[in-house]
């Protein structure tokens, strides 16, 4: 198989954004090592494959369903990479069948390594990992077609935060920490953020095919302070995570990367419903997402 083959299977599954579970599991690591002093890297590999893998499927699979809907269709300037899929099928690269059944396979691998990690470390990990994928897969899948019913940003937070921290967490260490809760909570509204920001250059395509996101049921302009909402939640998780101790009082540096939320939110507010003038804005969510998870990480190693 070329090289360029391997390259074409690897972005279909839109590894740009592979940073938001990878850096979650590591969050959740490095609270075991601060609270626990553990670290058992084995666990901690698999736990990685195992994320990337179910958030690749998820990708591939979300795209197979777009195509089906034929939102992905409807979008004829998708910002790629940032919105409108991976366009391989739209392209002709791949079949919509050999996406959802790269999708499938990928999640089978998870599926198998998450079973692994239940029998080796506790059945608490089964009831995490069964929301993951069920909320995963149901995401786009029809009839429950949850980022349909206004429901996606908030299920993609809670999995690609909460979830995927208490996980991590639970996967060194055998415990649930409400420790583990508080500090996913900037992660899980950040990453809500980059799910909703997305949503806007997408509206036109989205509404026609009847993909009603919460963009498309409050409209571009009205849907605008909910994500100034998810960016000021993030940063009030950080201060009363520092206030009340379950953060390390260094976390508070995350407090520098405001400048970045801010100019995101102005942009917004001020191109809302122009697609190219947006970029900045996407970009700017997803490294204040990158920057705040990396920043809490290390504040919970070196303390």
């Amino acid at each position: 198989m070329s090289k360029q083959i391997l390259s074409q299977w690897f972005i279909a599954t839109r590894p740009q954004f592979f940073t938001v579970i990878i850096l979650p599991i590591l969050l959740g690591t490095a609270i075991a090592w601060h609270l626990d002093n553990v670290f058992f890297p084995l666990y901690f590999g698999l736990s990685l494959l195992a994320g990337v893998f179910i958030h690749a499927s998820i990708n591939l699979l979300n795209d197979y369903f777009d195509y089906l809907n034929k939102s992905d269709e409807f979008n004829k300037s998708p910002l790629s990479p940032f919105a409108g899929g991976s366009r391989m099928i739209q392209n002709g690269i791949f079949s919509h069948t050999t996406i959802y059944r790269y999708g499938l396979f990928l999640l089978m691998i998870a599926i198998c390594i998450g079973l692994f990690l239940v029998w080796a470390r506790g059945l608490p990990l089964l009831w995490i990992g069964l929301i993951g994928v069920l909320s995963g897969y149901l995401y786009s899948a029809p009839p429950f077609f949850l980022q349909s019913r206004g429901l996606g940003e908030l299920l993609v937070g809670l999995n690609f935060g909460v979830l995927a921290v208490l996980g991590a967490y639970y996967v060194q260490t055998q415990n649930i920490s409400i420790i583990a809760v508080i500090a996913a909570l900037p992660l899980t509204f950040l990453v809500a953020a980059i799910i909703y920001i997305n949503e806007f250059p997408d509206y036109y395509a989205d509404k026609k095919a009847g993909k009603n996101t919460l963009i498309v049921r409050l409209g571009q302009k009205r849907a605008r302070p909910i994500y100034a909402l998810l960016i000021a939640l993030s940063f009030i998780a950080i201060a009363l995570g520092v206030i009340s101790e379950s953060l390390p009082f260094y976390s508070i540096v995350t407090l520098l990367t405001l400048p970045l939320g801010y100019f995101a939110i102005k942009t917004l507010y001020a191109f809302y419903d122009k697609k190219t003038a947006l970029i900045p804005a996407i970009k700017n969510t997803i490294m204040l997402h990158t920057l705040v998870s990396i920043l809490v990480i290390l504040t919970f190693i070196i303390t």
